[in-house]
Protein backbone atom coordinates (compact mmCIF):
# COMPACT_ATOMS: atom_id res chain seq x y z
CA UNK A 1 0.00 0.00 0.00
CA UNK A 2 1.24 3.46 -0.86
CA UNK A 3 2.43 6.09 1.59
CA UNK A 4 -0.65 8.17 0.72
CA UNK A 5 -3.18 5.41 1.36
CA UNK A 6 -1.51 4.52 4.66
CA UNK A 7 -1.70 8.18 5.69
CA UNK A 8 -5.38 8.34 4.74
CA UNK A 9 -6.17 5.14 6.68
CA UNK A 10 -4.54 6.71 9.74
CA UNK A 11 -6.39 10.03 9.18
CA UNK A 12 -9.79 9.22 7.62
CA UNK A 13 -11.52 12.45 8.67
CA UNK A 14 -10.88 15.53 6.59
CA UNK A 15 -12.54 18.23 4.53
CA UNK A 16 -14.11 17.92 1.07
CA UNK A 17 -14.18 20.88 -1.31
CA UNK A 18 -16.70 21.25 -4.13
CA UNK A 19 -17.89 24.13 -6.29
CA UNK A 20 -21.42 25.50 -5.75
CA UNK A 21 -23.91 26.72 -8.36
CA UNK A 22 -22.39 30.23 -8.19
CA UNK A 23 -18.86 29.01 -8.82
CA UNK A 24 -17.81 29.48 -5.20
CA UNK A 25 -15.91 26.88 -3.20
CA UNK A 26 -17.75 24.96 -0.51
CA UNK A 27 -15.86 22.96 2.09
CA UNK A 28 -17.29 20.59 4.65
CA UNK A 29 -16.04 17.94 7.08
CA UNK A 30 -16.07 14.57 5.39
CA UNK A 31 -14.83 11.10 6.29
CA UNK A 32 -13.69 8.56 3.74
CA UNK A 33 -13.30 4.81 3.37
CA UNK A 34 -10.70 2.83 1.47
CA UNK A 35 -11.97 -0.22 -0.38
CA UNK A 36 -10.22 -3.57 -0.67
CA UNK A 37 -9.02 -2.55 -4.13
CA UNK A 38 -7.58 0.70 -2.65
CA UNK A 39 -10.17 3.11 -4.00
CA UNK A 40 -10.87 6.17 -1.84
CA UNK A 41 -14.64 6.12 -1.38
CA UNK A 42 -17.00 8.83 -0.13
CA UNK A 43 -20.66 8.61 0.83
CA UNK A 44 -23.42 11.23 1.03
CA UNK A 45 -27.14 11.73 0.55
CA UNK A 46 -28.51 12.43 -2.90
CA UNK A 47 -30.64 15.10 -1.19
CA UNK A 48 -27.62 17.14 -0.10
CA UNK A 49 -26.11 20.01 -2.05
CA UNK A 50 -22.77 18.20 -1.96
CA UNK A 51 -24.13 15.54 -4.30
CA UNK A 52 -25.80 17.96 -6.71
CA UNK A 53 -22.62 20.08 -6.82
CA UNK A 54 -20.55 17.02 -7.70
CA UNK A 55 -22.93 16.10 -10.50
CA UNK A 56 -22.63 19.59 -12.04
CA UNK A 57 -18.87 19.95 -11.47
CA UNK A 58 -17.44 16.43 -11.13
CA UNK A 59 -14.14 17.43 -9.58
CA UNK A 60 -13.30 17.56 -5.87
CA UNK A 61 -10.48 17.91 -3.39
CA UNK A 62 -10.27 16.32 0.02
CA UNK A 63 -7.65 17.18 2.62
CA UNK A 64 -6.68 15.52 5.87
CA UNK A 65 -4.18 16.35 8.60
CA UNK A 66 -2.21 14.18 11.01
CA UNK A 67 -1.58 14.92 14.67
CA UNK A 68 1.84 16.34 13.78
CA UNK A 69 0.19 18.69 11.22
CA UNK A 70 1.36 16.91 8.07
CA UNK A 71 -1.35 17.34 5.47
CA UNK A 72 -2.30 15.46 2.35
CA UNK A 73 -4.57 16.90 -0.33
CA UNK A 74 -6.25 14.42 -2.67
CA UNK A 75 -7.87 15.75 -5.84
CA UNK A 76 -9.43 14.16 -8.88
CA UNK A 77 -12.39 13.58 -11.11
CA UNK A 78 -15.56 12.41 -9.35
CA UNK A 79 -17.10 9.10 -10.41
CA UNK A 80 -20.51 8.15 -8.99
CA UNK A 81 -20.49 4.54 -7.77
CA UNK A 82 -23.28 2.68 -9.58
CA UNK A 83 -22.80 -0.73 -7.93
CA UNK A 84 -25.80 -1.16 -5.59
CA UNK A 85 -24.10 -4.06 -3.78
CA UNK A 86 -21.18 -1.83 -2.75
CA UNK A 87 -23.62 0.75 -1.38
CA UNK A 88 -25.68 -1.84 0.53
CA UNK A 89 -22.55 -3.53 1.93
CA UNK A 90 -21.21 -0.16 3.05
CA UNK A 91 -24.45 0.64 4.87
CA UNK A 92 -24.53 -2.79 6.50
CA UNK A 93 -20.87 -2.83 7.59
CA UNK A 94 -20.40 0.76 8.74
CA UNK A 95 -22.29 1.50 12.00
CA UNK A 96 -22.28 5.28 11.48
CA UNK A 97 -23.63 5.05 7.94
CA UNK A 98 -26.09 2.33 8.96
CA UNK A 99 -27.43 4.58 11.71
CA UNK A 100 -28.08 7.35 9.17
CA UNK A 101 -29.27 5.41 6.10
CA UNK A 102 -30.90 2.18 7.32
CA UNK A 103 -34.37 2.26 5.79
CA UNK A 104 -33.32 5.12 3.49
CA UNK A 105 -30.91 3.18 1.27
CA UNK A 106 -32.26 4.90 -1.86
CA UNK A 107 -30.86 8.23 -0.58
CA UNK A 108 -27.33 6.93 -0.06
CA UNK A 109 -24.84 7.71 -2.83
CA UNK A 110 -21.20 6.86 -3.06
CA UNK A 111 -18.47 8.33 -5.20
CA UNK A 112 -14.75 8.01 -5.67
CA UNK A 113 -11.99 9.97 -7.34
CA UNK A 114 -10.04 8.94 -10.40
CA UNK A 115 -7.02 10.56 -12.02
CA UNK A 116 -5.95 11.32 -8.46
CA UNK A 117 -3.25 13.81 -7.64
CA UNK A 118 -1.68 13.90 -4.19
CA UNK A 119 -0.16 17.02 -2.69
CA UNK A 120 1.81 16.78 0.58
CA UNK A 121 2.56 19.56 3.00
CA UNK A 122 4.86 18.90 5.95
CA UNK A 123 4.62 21.60 8.59
CA UNK A 124 8.02 22.02 10.16
CA UNK A 125 8.27 24.67 12.82
CA UNK A 126 11.77 25.81 13.46
CA UNK A 127 12.71 28.26 16.16
CA UNK A 128 15.88 30.24 15.55
CA UNK A 129 18.62 29.62 18.10
CA UNK A 130 20.18 32.80 19.48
Amino acid sequence: MSKELNFIKENPMGFLATVDENGKPRVRAFGIMITEDNRILFGTSNKRRTFSQLKVTPYAEWITKSKNSSTLRVSGNVVIEEDVEIKLNTIENNPTIKNIYAGREDEFEMFYLENIEYDWFEMKITIPIK
